[in-house]
């Protein structure tokens, strides 16, 4: 029971840190708290008695805990604002392209129109 209590939380974090395309629109990762309170509980359940059940309780639920205040820790940051309002001028930057030319915002000023699509990237 105390390897499958292991097992529970490694997997957990691996999902966790395997899978953040299915995890980042979530505000906090309910699924991953499940697993981990489930491997401190089933360390807990163990029958075994002595020093390696300890151990394994303790770790468990120090990463279950530990896990828990950096994840809540980390929702309540403040993100900031936006620098840019609708109506402002777009600022210039530079980009190296798939060419590997530079590209600057600048060459396109006083053009008509210019379309900016910028890609998530959380694929």
């Amino acid at each position: 029971m105390l390897l499958v209590s292991i097992a529970v939380l490694v997997g957990a974090i691996a999902v966790y840190a395997l899978t953040p395309a299915l995890l980042i629109y979530w505000k906090y990762p309910w699924p991953i708290y499940g697993a981990m309170l489930a491997s401190v509980a089933l360390a807990l359940g163990s029958r075994r008695r002595g020093i390696l059940r300890y151990a394994t309780v303790g770790l468990t639920g120090l990463v279950t805990v530990g896990f828990l205040m950096v994840t809540l820790f980390t929702t309540r940051l403040d993100h900031g604002q936006l620098a840019l309002r609708p109506g402002d001028p777009f600022p210039d930057f530079t980009l190296t392209t798939s060419t590997k030319h530079p590209f600057s915002s600048a060459e396109l000023k006083g053009q008509s129109a210019a379309l900016y699509i910028f890609y998530r990237g959380d694929w």
